[in-house]
């Protein structure tokens, strides 16, 4: 007797145990054991982990889980979207998730950013972004660097899959997860400005089987400015457990914790006057003052009597079921506690004298409470209907916010407390702190409160024709709350916070009728050849800009609801080592508020702003030594439809912080790539051409060009991986601004910089 182990025609997978008599081979085998299922969901659930070890090294990525919600590649995706590897991040020693996106096409820093916000295609994310594929609002940093496996950058109207969002789109940070395989790492990092940056990485698995798997992450960031006064304290941690019984379920279970101590948040203590049209020399009008990168506003004891400092707590949860390699179910969640006590020293618009060069100064406090509930739940499936391949998707979300803000924002008066000095020979010191925190006590006694509420079921089919015809179609169905209120005790002369916190008053809650919106998503891809596809789109979506205001007759005003044809074409080349795109969009921005004609003072729901452009990205490996990263913008974003008339008309103006043309170029060279030993070499420009800031077009940004390089040697000290880096940020050191703040400020970009690295893997 002998036994014969073989795969026989039972279907992909299938394995079958024959048991045969030495006396009677002709007889027919025993029964077979079918275990195709178990051995298909193995390699189901394999599969995403062997691509991602593959392109944890590379500059392309041939998936983006937030364009679909699938694992639909890139490739078949009718739309653009846009991926960056952390290896990009970490040859560039990317510190910030602001500089995280400069490497994609329409895509900009936000103006005057506190919280994380971006101008995509035109258009502000708000104050929104996304982790892991789950909202989040007014977060200062969505997730430090050193947490991040990838970013990925979906363009254009989104909300079929992700409900009330703005229409450029939206940028999610995809984070690090637990692995198989055991990998410890420290990381320090140093430079200018006294920075001072730890990283330790531990990842690996609890149990003998690995069932059980963990990571744990911890940074401490420590730094000054180039601006005088600014500094920062950053701690954060981020811990997560995977548990894996079977190959056909797992779960994630994580916590992190940031403590914030930054007052170059926000570049509030850098913010430049503009120059207005009443200054007496009239070729400096209209640009911002000609003062140096290091000049402030803000007092070198501010931090140390105010700093301004922010904790957060977040807890997330997730997991997947597999019914077999076809279908899954997939359940996510994320709660976020942040306090934050936001204090700054700085100015107001039309706080500057122009003939006295005289600025007034206000100290601004606030403390924010903030619980968001973010919760997703997918179920993914295939199924073939003669001909046709369908990649379905059927889906529910649950968004819940709420904030709680104590103090107060006073405007720049002339008080003693806070001395009024000139601009262009400051003189700091003199500030009455003791004062100031009486007066910050008895502020904390107004109250305001925030809620917001989106809820939304959704249904996707992605249908293939024999993998040339893509035809991608979608729609959802939102139900949406906004309100808020204001509570604000009246003040007297003679009062602890007179006479900077006067003048408030006490509006009821204000709740908006419950919005319910339905939006399409469809897109039609043909693959001309395995390695190159075309693709035409429609996307809606809509967002709450218009949640608290009223019109003249005191209705609410709809959301803002944006609209966007798209064509492209998209490449894999050298055998999926480089992916390339091109798209041209039209996206247009309704039920924008602008000026009532006959009742001054109130807004109507007539205007409207289009933005259409260009945009080009690639990235990978062209050579075994070479690997590139770069994109081109061109956008032509302006205002179509307005009723504001005079000095304050916006009517056929540009779009503020969005320039017309952009573009980057990074590019490493890799003396011995895949060896444990080697040099690595890179360089990389960045250029943006003028940028309005303001919604009248008032002023302008000037465009630049800045250059960075980097330099790096990986050896093998006493068994362990070793690697030395050195990055120089802004290498001509050029002298730009970056953004603006409160339409009559502008913050400078970063001068050269020096960023030192030696990193330690075990």
């Amino acid at each position: 007797m002998f036994y014969s182990l073989s795969s026989r025609g039972a279907g992909a997978g299938a394995l079958t145990l024959v048991l045969l008599s030495t006396t009677a081979l002709a007889q027919e085998a025993l029964p077979t054991i079918d275990i195709g299922a178990q051995a298909a969901s193995t390699a189901a659930a394999r599969t995403d982990k062997a691509r991602e070890k593959a392109e944890s090294t590379a500059y392309a990525r041939t998936v983006a889980t937030a364009a679909t919600k699938t694992d639909t590649p890139i490739l078949d995706t009718p739309r653009a979207v846009v991926v960056v590897p952390k290896q990009v991040l970490e040859d560039n020693q990317v510190l910030n998730t602001q500089d995280a996106v400069r490497f994609v096409s329409g895509v900009q820093q936000g103006l005057g950013v506190y919280y994380d916000a971006y101008i995509i295609r035109g258009f502000s994310s708000g104050n929104n972004t996304y982790r892991n594929g789950l909202k989040l609002n007014a977060i200062p940093g969505t997730e430090d660097t050193a947490f991040l496996d990838r970013v990925e950058i979906v363009k254009g109207p989104a909300a079929m899959l992700y409900g009330r969002i703005q229409p450029g789109g939206l940028v999610n940070f995809v984070t690090k997860r637990p692995q198989e395989e055991a990998a410890y790492s420290l990381q320090e990092q140093f430079g200018s400005w006294g920075l001072s940056r730890t990283s330790l990485d531990l990842t690996g698995p609890v149990t003998a089987d690995k069932s059980v798997l963990y990571r744990a992450m911890g940074v401490f960031d420590h730094a000054d400015s180039w601006v005088n006064f600014e500094h920062r304290d950053k701690g954060a941690f981020s811990g997560e457990v995977s548990w894996r019984p079977s190959t056909q379920f797992e779960a994630n279970l994580g916590f992190e914790y940031y403590h914030d101590a930054d007052a170059s948040r926000g570049g509030y203590a850098g913010m430049i006057p503009v120059i207005g049209t009443t200054y007496k020399v009239p070729w400096l009008t209209g640009r911002p003052a000609y003062l140096p990168r290091n000049w402030t506003q803000s007092d070198p004891q501010k931090y140390s009597q105010f700093p301004d400092v922010m904790e957060r707590e977040m807890v997330t949860a997730d997991w997947t079921y597999r019914f077999n390699d076809q279908w899954k179910v997939t359940n996510r969640f994320l709660y976020v506690h942040t306090n934050e006590d936001q204090q700054y020293l700085l100015a107001a618009p039309a706080a500057l004298n122009y003939q006295t060069a005289n600025l007034l100064r206000r100290l601004s406090w606030s403390q924010a409470m903030r619980d968001t509930w973010s919760i997703n739940l997918d179920v993914a499936g295939e199924v073939k209907t003669g001909p046709l391949d369908h990649k379905l998707l059927f889906g529910f979300d649950y968004f819940d916010y709420h904030s709680l803000y104590l103090g107060d924002n006073p405007g720049p008066k002339a008080v003693p407390e806070i001395p009024a000095f000139n601009v262009w020979a400051p003189v700091y010191g003199g500030i009455n702190w003791s004062v100031l925190a009486a007066q910050q006590a008895y502020a904390h006694n107004n109250k305001s409160r925030n809620q917001s509420i989106d809820a939304g079921y959704y249904v996707q089919d992605d249908i293939s024709y024999d993998d040339f015809i893509h035809f991608l179609i979608g729609g959802r169905y939102d139900i949406a709350f906004d309100a808020s209120s204001e509570l604000a005790f009246a003040t007297v002369s003679g009062s602890p916070c007179y006479p900077l916190c006067d003048g408030h008053y006490n509006p009821p809650w204000k709740g908006n009728p419950t919005y319910r919106k339905i939006s399409p998503n469809g897109g039609l891809l043909v693959k001309l050849t395995p390695e190159y596809s075309i693709y035409a789109s429609y996307s809606e979506s809509f967002g709450n800009s218009n949640a608290t205001a009223r019109s003249a007759s005191g209705t609410q005003f709809k959301p803002q609801e944006g609209q966007q044809f798209e064509i492209g074409a998209k490449a894999s080349l050298l055998g999926g080592k480089v992916t390339a795109s091109i798209a041209a969009f039209d996206l247009t921005l309704t039920n924008v508020l602008t000026a009532d004609p006959v009742n001054t003072g109130y807004s109507i729901a007539a205007g409207k702003v289009r933005s259409r452009g260009v945009e080009l990205d690639v990235a990978g490996q062209i050579t075994d030594n070479i690997s590139i990263i770069g994109s081109y913008t061109y956008d032509d974003a302006m205002v179509v439809k307005d009723n504001t008339i005079g000095t304050g008309a916006i009517l056929g103006k540009r779009q503020p912080g969005v320039p017309r043309h952009a573009g980057n170029i990074w590019a490493k060279y890799d003396t011995a790539p895949g060896e444990k030993e080697g040099f690595s070499f890179g360089f990389g420009a960045s250029a943006n051409g003028l940028r309005e800031a303001t919604a009248t077009n008032a002023y302008a940004l000037p465009g630049y060009v800045r250059f960075d390089t980097m330099i790096g040697y990986r050896t093998l000290l006493e068994g362990h991986a070793v690697e030395a880096q050195l990055n120089v940020v802004n290498l001509a050191d050029a002298k730009y601004f970056d953004t603006t703040v409160n339409s009559q400020y502008a913050v400078y970009g970063q001068p050269r910089t020096f960023i030192g690295s030696v990193k330690v893997k075990f």
